[in-house]
């Protein structure tokens, strides 16, 4: 787990690290208006990706470990067409709905800005199954090179664009959408011939039927997961306006930087749980030990570096400081919830997992909207860094059950040590034991991973 975990995080240390800087130097580089109204696109953008996904990359993380040959490659293919068509038309929904309900947002005041739209979402969409791929395949060093051409693409085209075409918010999202498109095709072009023959596969939902109900858990659970960090820049923009939004965001890229370590920890609990009870409980101790570091940290300095940290995009991103520390301080508290829903993740209890994600991320919206109109950014902070600590008290005692080794309830799908009967049931009919498969990372094969992809 540990390994996964690194690698994950190696990743977002890049994607957030590099992601500050871009912003930072925008933020030098263009207003604090700019600056906010290209984050509610890209927010935008993102939130309609993670909804397009329709649960696919996390369910090519469970199931790539379990196939392989020819299965491996149509269901790979086959996330991949669902998710981009799903973004494509997603986002050509929301531009034209945005259009019309109030067409002073220049994003979506044209063809050619509507296009660059939904190309952006059919991009981020493909990226996020793209990891899921990387992932399930255990490809790890892949997936990190893949954030990193994302990360420096964009943030060497930034200077360029800014002294050829201006910094507005459709340059913004240009350059954002070209490190993505940048790092999807480099990945693809390190392929070699024959597994760039495989992509050329034709996408098939045949098999799916009996999937579709876990891939719809695992859907609703990855949209309640992101909702409140994607739909946030966007409720600030439309009630406080880009410039407030600005230092929001600021303060949002960088609390995203700590509050996705637990999660990291737990995508690596839920691709490595392999059945055994035993292995799972100790995977399970270790990501609270380390969610519990990274939270006492965090919540130390949070409070002594949010006003410098925000003052390197400038002096009107400051007003957010006390929204970060807020943040900074409840990290646990968004610890607790990621880890939960890894545990009934893996346990099997999707359709639970499912409804407390849903729940908690109205929960956590709500809190957020009464914060705001009672305190403004500040108001917000406090009332979402509450909500989720009031949240993790009732998530908690599961996560200490399954700590102790109790069984959790799991109404809807396998339980540990329940493999071979969920393969004799047709569940994982034809497919080989996770343990003795190919692609199982603990055990090396005679082909090089990279070729099926």
């Amino acid at each position: 787990m540990v390994r996964i975990a690194i690698a994950l995080c190696s990743t977002t240390a890049i994607t957030a690290g590099l992601g500050f800087l871009f912003w930072a130097v925008a933020a030098r580089l263009a207003t604090a208006d700019v600056i906010g109204r290209s984050a509610a696109v890209i927010s935008t953008i993102e939130f309609i990706a993670v909804f397009a996904t329709l649960g696919l990359h996390t369910l090519l993380i469970a199931e790539l470990p379990r196939r392989y040959g020819a299965r491996a490659e149509s269901l790979v293919v086959t996330c991949f067409a669902l998710a981009a068509g799903m973004a494509l038309v997603g986002a050509v929904c929301v531009a034209l709905v945005h259009h019309i309900v109030d067409d002073r947002e220049s994003m979506y005041a044209s063809p050619e800005s509507v296009l660059l739209f939904a190309i952006g979402t059919a991009v981020s969409t493909v990226a996020i199954v793209l990891d899921g791929a990387l992932v399930g395949f255990a490809l790890h060093n892949q997936q990190v090179l893949r954030n990193l051409v994302f990360a420096l693409v964009k943030l060497a085209a930034l200077p360029v664009a800014a002294l050829t075409a201006g910094l507005s918010p459709q340059t913004v999202v240009s350059v954002w959408v070209l490190g993505n498109l940048a790092s999807v095709l480099v990945l693809l072009g390190r392929r070699t011939r024959e597994a760039r023959r495989r992509f050329w596969i034709t996408p098939s939902v045949k098999g799916f039927a009996p999937m579709w109900r876990t891939v719809g858990a695992h859907h609703w659970i990855n949209v309640a997961i992101q909702a409140p960090r994607l739909l946030l820049p966007i409720m600030v923009a439309v009630q406080l306006g880009s410039a407030a939004n600005a230092g929001f965001y600021a303060a949002l890229l960088m609390i995203t930087f700590i509050w996705i370590i637990p999660n990291n920890l737990g995508v690596a609990m839920f691709a490595l749980h392999s059945g055994n009870p035993t292995h799972f409980r100790a995977g399970l101790q270790a990501a609270i030990r380390l969610s519990a570091v990274v939270s006492i940290v965090a919540a130390i300095a949070g409070p002594l570096l949010a006003r410098p940290l925000l003052a390197l995009f400038g002096p009107e991103y400051v007003h957010a400081d006390y929204c970060f520390m807020a943040l900074s301080i409840c990290t646990f508290a968004g610890a607790v919830k990621a880890i939960y829903i890894a545990v009934r993740r893996a346990t099997g209890a999707l359709t639970t997992a499912a409804r407390v994600a849903v729940a908690g991320a109205a929960w956590e919206l709500g809190a957020a909207e009464v914060g705001l109109l009672i305190g403004g950014v500040t108001g917000l902070g406090i009332a979402l860094g509450a909500a989720a600590t009031v949240e993790a008290t009732f998530l908690w005692p599961a996560i200490a059950a399954a700590k102790r080794g109790d069984d959790m309830s799991r109404n809807d799908n396998t339980r540990f040590g329940d493999e071979s009967q969920a393969e004799s049931s047709g569940q994982y009919a034809g497919m080989p034991s996770p343990r003795q498969h190919p692609f199982n990372p603990r055990r090396r094969s005679d082909t090089p991973l990279e070729e099926h992809l």
